[in-house]
C-alpha cells in the first residue's frame, strides 16, 4: 500500500497531533512514549506550550504540521466537523492519518477521506479505539474460531453522565464505538436499521436505541445515553454454542466471561441448564498505546491497518441509515421544556 522509501533511512515515522484536547493530549502522551512524538498543533497556544514542554516536541500551527516535510504522519482529534477537510490536506500532503471518531459528520466527507487514502496510497485509520482492547480482541478470536457457535444476538449497553456536546448528538459521538464492534463481530452489514432517540439535555440526541438485523439471522439492539444514573460498558454476544459477555467496569481477570449455558427442547418444553462463567485472562495492555504500535506498524510494513477508514466508512453508514429514520425519534425534550418557560 505505501512506499516506505520516504521514510528514508530511518524507517521510523515520525507523528504530529492536531487537537490537543483531552483525549489528544493522550495521544500525545502515548506517542511521546512510544518514541514516535515530533509535534503537536493546537489553537489553544497554552496547552500546547505545555504539552510541547512536558514532550520535548515542536509546536506548529495545523497548516505549518500538515505541510511539514519531516513529519510521516498525523494523528487528528479534532472537533468532528474539522476531521474532514484536515485529513483530506494531511493525505493530499501525503501523510499517513489516524482520525479519531467520528471521522466526519456526513456520509461524502468519510467517501472522499477513503478515496484520497487510496488514491494516495497512504496508511488511514478511523479512532476505534475499542477494537484494540485486549477482551474485545479476545472475543473477536473466539468469535472467528467458533467457540460461541453461530452468532444469534448481539446486544450492547454504553451509558453514563458525561460530556454534553451540544453540536454532535450521542448517535456520533458515543455508537462507532459499539458499532465498529458489532460490524466487527458479525462480519457483515446490516439489512435493517431502526433508530429510536430523543434530545432531553441539549438540542442534540442525548440517547439512542439503535436495532438491526442481519442476513445471517442475527439481530442486534445497541443503547447508548449521555443521561443515566450510573455507568455501564457492557458487550454481550449470544451463540448457539455459547454466550460472552464484555463488561468494561469489571476488574481487569473479570472483563471477558464466556457461560457455556445449554437450552434444549425435550419435547416437553424448553429446558436450559446453568453453568458458572469462564473468565479469559487477557494481556494487561492498554488498548490506546496498542491502536497507535497498530498505526506505526501498518505505516512501516504497508499493510492496510485494522479499523481502516474504510471501515469507519462502514460504520458511518449505519449510522445515516439509522438518520433515515428520523420520523421515529421522540419528541425533543429540551425544545419543549424551553418553549413552556
Amino acid at each position: 500500500m505505501t512506499n516506505l522509501i520516504r521514510l528514508g533511512e530511518r524507517q521510523e515515522p515520525r507523528v504530529g497531533v492536531i487537537g490537543c484536547g483531552d483525549w489528544g493530549s493522550n495521544h500525545v502522551r502515548t506517542l511521546a512514549g512510544l518514541g514516535a512524538l515530533e509535534a503537536v498543533a493546537d489553537n489553544d497556544a497554552g496547552r500546547m506550550a505545555r504539552l510541547a514542554g512536558e514532550h520535548g516536541c515542536r509546536t506548529m500551527s495545523p497548516e505549518q504540521l500538515v505541510a511539514a516535510p519531516d513529519i510521516d504522519a498525523v494523528v487528528l482529534a479534532l472537533p468532528a466537523e474539522l476531521h474532514a477537510r484536515t485529513a483530506i490536506a494531511a493525505i493530499e500532503a501525503g501523510k499517513h492519518v489516524l482520525v479519531e471518531k467520528p471521522m466526519a459528520l456526513r456520509i461524502e466527507d468519510a467517501r472522499a477521506i477513503v478515496e484520497a487514502a487510496r488514491a494516495r496510497g497512504v496508511v488511514a485509520m478511523t479512532g476505534h479505539v475499542l477494537r484494540f482492547h485486549p477482551a474485545f480482541e479476545a472475543l473477536e478470536r473466539l468469535v472467528r474460531e467458533g467457540a460461541l457457535g453461530r452468532i444469534r444476538y448481539v446486544y450492547s449497553t454504553r451509558i453514563g453522565l458525561g460530556k454534553f456536546f451540544t453540536n454532535t448528538d450521542a448517535l456520533w459521538d458515543i455508537a462507532p464505538h459499539d458499532l465498529s464492534l458489532l460490524l466487527a463481530i458479525t462480519g457483515e452489514a446490516p439489512e435493517t436499521v431502526h433508530l429510536e432517540g430523543a434530545a432531553m439535555i441539549t438540542e442534540a440526541p442525548d440517547f439512542a436505541h439503535l436495532h438491526m438485523t442481519f442476513a445471517s439471522g442475527a439481530r442486534s439492539h445497541t443503547f447508548i445515553s449521555r443521561l443515566a444514573p450510573h455507568r455501564e460498558r457492557k458487550f454481550t454476544v449470544i451463540g448457539d454454542a455459547a454466550m460472552a459477555v464484555v463488561d468494561d467496569l469489571q476488574p481487569p481477570e473479570k472483563k471477558l466471561a464466556v457461560y457455556n449455558h445449554k437450552v434444549w427442547n425435550d419435547g416437553d418444553g424448553i429446558r436450559f441448564e446453568s453453568a458458572e462463567p469462564h473468565y479469559v485472562e487477557l494481556p494487561q495492555t492498554l488498548p490506546l498505546t496498542s491502536e497507535l504500535e497498530h498505526f506505526l506498524d501498518s505505516i512501516r510494513s504497508g499493510r492496510t491497518p485494522r479499523a481502516s477508514v474504510a471501515e469507519g466508512l462502514e460504520v458511518l453508514e449505519v449510522l445515516a441509515r439509522a438518520e433515515t429514520q428520523k420520523e421515529r425519534i421522540s419528541p425533543n425534550y429540551a425544545a419543549m421544556a424551553k418553549a413552556g418557560e
